[in-house]
Order: C-alpha cells, then sequence, then structure tokens
C-alpha cells in the first residue's frame, strides 16, 4: 500500500528543513526548518501526531549526511514511522521540472524533492533502505571508522619518518627495511650514523632482526654521507616520530581486539565463521564487512544479481562512459559505502597471495597489463560474489563448489 503522507527530510548540522507532504489532495502540510535539538525534534514528533493519526501511513525519506541524518532517523523510528535513509544522488537524480534545467539547490527544494520520490517509489526505497536501529552494529562501526582514520594517521606518520631519515642517514634503506621492528628500536636509542657506530657489534648481533647485518650497517654508519651537523640536529625528530608510530600501532592493536570483541556481541558468530571461511577475510576484515553489511541486500534475487546489488551498495561496480562513437575510460565508481570497499580492497590483496586460484588470476590480469589497483578489483568482485554463495547458502566456502574464475564483466 503506497503511503498517504510522505515526509521529507533535509539534514544540516545546525538546522533541518522539514516538508510534510499529503497524496490525497497533493499538498503541503508543513514547510519548516527546525533547530538541532531536542525542542527541535519534539516540535515535529507533535506536528506529525497532529496531522497524521496513523503512524503506517506516513513514510520518512532523509538524505543521508554524514551522522547529521541519524538522530532524526532514530527519533521517527522510536515513534512508530516507517523511515528510509538514501544517498543524496538518488534525491538529485529527480528534478521536478521547474527545475531540471538550472538545477538549484537549497534546503526547501531537497526536501521537496525527497517528498516527490517517496511520492513515486516510496515503497522500493523502503524496501533496499529502511533505516534499522541497531546500537550494536553501530557501535562496532564507529570503532572500524576510528581505527581507519588512526590507520591513515599512522602511514602518514611512516612518511614522516622516512623522509627524516633520508636526510639523517640516506643509505639505510638499500641495506635494510626501515620499517622493521629491530631498526626502530636501534635508531630510537642511536638515532644518528656516528651514534649506531659507536655502538659495539656484540651489541648489534643481539637483536636477532639486525643480526645478519650487523656488520655490514656498522660498517655503513661509520663511512655515512649523512652530514653529522643534519643528523644530530634530525635527531630529536626521528625519536618523536618513531614513539609516534610505536603508540598507534599498540593502539591499533587495542582497537583490533575491542573491534573483535563487539564483533562476538553485535554480529552472528556463525556468519563471521562463514566469511572467515573465504580466503583473504581474517577475524578483523570479517568484523569490518558484517558491521557494514546490510542483510537486505541478500534476501531477494539470483546470486548474481544480489553480488551486483552488493558491488554497486560498496562503490566497487563499474562506471561507464561512452556517448556515440566515444569511450572513455571506465573506472570504478566509488559512490558507496567506504570502509566496505576498503575491507574487500584488503581482502583481495591478502588473497592475491595466500589464495592460489586468485593468485594466478591476478597474475594473468597482470598480464593482461591491468595495473595493480586494477587488478584488485577484479579479485574484489569474484569475493562479493564468493561472499553472496556463502551467505545466503549458509556453507563454507570450498573452491570447487564456487564460480569459477573468469572475468565476466
Amino acid at each position: 500500500m503506497k503511503p498517504s503522507y510522505i515526509l521529507g527530510i533535509d539534514a544540516a548540522k545546525h538546522k533541518v528543513r522539514a516538508v510534510l507532504w499529503r497524496r490525497d489532495d497533493e499538498r503541503y502540510l508543513l514547510e519548516k526548518d527546525l533547530p538541532v535539538s531536542a525542542a527541535g525534534r519534539r516540535e515535529l514528533l507533535a506536528r506529525l501526531q497532529a496531522e497524521v493519526k496513523e503512524p503506517e501511513r506516513l513514510l520518512v525519506l532523509i538524505e543521508a549526511t554524514g551522522v547529521l541524518h541519524l538522530p532524526w532517523a532514530a527519533a521517527l523510528s522510536k515513534a512508530g514511522y516507517a523511515v528510509a535513509v538514501i544517498n543524496p544522488l538518488m534525491a538529485r537524480r529527480l528534478s521536478t521540472v521547474e527545475n531540471s534545467i538550472r538545477q538549484n539547490k537549497t534546503d526547501p527544494l531537497d526536501a521537496r524533492g525527497l517528498c516527490a520520490l517517496g511520492a513515486l517509489h516510496g515503497e522500493k526505497l523502503l524496501t533496499h533502505y529502511r533505516f534499522r536501529l541497531k546500537p550494536e552494529q553501530f557501535a562496532l562501526q564507529r570503532l572500524v571508522t576510528v581505527r581507519q582514520a588512526l590507520r591513515n594517521a599512522l602511514t602518514n606518520c611512516k612518511k614522516t619518518y622516512q623522509s627524516v631519515l633520508e636526510l639523517s642517514f640516506p643509505e639505510l634503506g638499500a641495506l635494510l627495511e626501515v620499517d622493521g621492528a629491530g631498526i626502530r628500536e636501534l635508531l630510537g636509542k642511536a638515532p644518528t650514523p656516528a651514534a649506531i657506530a659507536r655502538v659495539r657489534l656484540s651489541t648489534l648481533e643481539k637483536n636477532w632482526m639486525l643480526r645478519p647485518k650487523a656488520a655490514r650497517l656498522k660498517a655503513l654508519a661509520a663511512d655515512s654521507i649523512a652530514d653529522r651537523e643534519f643528523s644530530a640536529a634530525s635527531a630529536p625528530a626521528l625519536q618523536a616520530i618513531l614513539a609516534a608510530v610505536g603508540a598507534m600501532e599498540a593502539r591499533l592493536r587495542q582497537l583490533d581486539q575491542q573491534i573483535e570483541t563487539l564483533a562476538r556481541q553485535g554480529i552472528d558468530l556463525k556468519t563471521k565463521a562463514l566469511v572467515e571461511s573465504i580466503p583473504g577475510f581474517g577475524p578483523t576484515t570479517a568484523a569490518k564487512v558484517l558491521a557494514y553489511l546490510p542483510g537486505e541486500l541478500l534476501r531477494s534475487g539470483p546470486n548474481r544479481k544480489v553480488a551486483a546489488r552488493l558491488q554497486a551498495f560498496m562503490g566497487n561496480d563499474p562506471r561507464l562512459k561512452e556517448s556515440g562513437q566515444w569511450k572513455g575510460q571506465t573506472k570504478m565508481s566509488k559512490r558507496g559505502v567506504e570502509p566496505l570497499r576498503t575491507a574487500f580492497f584488503q581482502a583481495a590483496f591478502s588473497a592475491s597471495h595466500s589464495d592460489p586460484e586468485l593468485k594466478v588470476f591476478y597474475q594473468r590480469k597482470r598480464a593482461q597489463g591491468k595495473c595493480h589497483h586494477v587488478a584488485l578489483s577484479h579479485l574484489m568482485r569474484i569475493l562479493t560474489r564468493r561472499m553472496t554463495a556463502v551467505l545466503r547458502s549458509g556453507h563454507p566456502y570450498q573452491s570447487n563448489l564456487n564460480l569459477a574464475l573468469q572475468n565476466a564483466a
């Protein structure tokens, strides 16, 4: 049954635009900016109770705006209204005739556009994008987001570390892996070539990670091209960045433990075990995937279509650019849930080394001239199909029962 009322909400940081539309007479009953506060929420709920006597007759459409839409979606859902959270791109695809050419963008126009979208496709949107409040899953999502931010900061810190090291000890990278725990421990105590040269060989050899190249390291440090004054001046910075890297790595390990704990509390362990049966997905990556994977996407249609739907949901679907005889470069759309896409990319990278079939497939794509990231995107598609088959069947992954490795796209 089509909803009799549509509420369109365009959320922003300090205010929301709410528009209530009635189907019977195609009339707008409410058009108002509300403050982002408890008073604004109470005012909206009171107005809805006055205008809509039966909550099941109202459909609420809200644009996903970072996390700004979540308090409103949760409040309306708890009040008994059906809420669908949609991508802003979907709302922009439907322009009124008056605004189709100029494509003006204002909060009132956006909220009205949501009402028009709900009037045409409300039932379908609710089927695919219904908001469901899951505190445990949300807690896991937030923790994954923090982990990703910390991981990005760690990557930047390591780049800074290598930049400082290029000035204080330029030759070191040619001899050792500078990100190794052994050399970082040594540099924390002896941050200059001169300081390393003064360390006894027997002391260097006590570190088993440095032992094979300890003699060469000591000789290289004694005859380094690095300027002594520059190296000494860079020593405090090198020690500071090494301390920061160590602290971030320790915090990441703690976050991984927290994610694993939350995953056990908020995710079905059988489902998690099914995902981990697929090569490439470890405990942390499986938890990330299930934190963002909506079960509604897996419920209807053949496996191939469900996998394509999931691929589009995470933004790993191809984006075509063609017009007449012109054909542009096909790229990954990246219009989807970024943490989910990142988790699949990490799984694809792992599977390209650990799974014999995918390793061969990856090498074949590279031999065809595909770059590393493009080859991994093909592996992501295969992993999406594998996961779809595993989760829908309820059986662990077995290579001889799954899809053949062929590039159908």
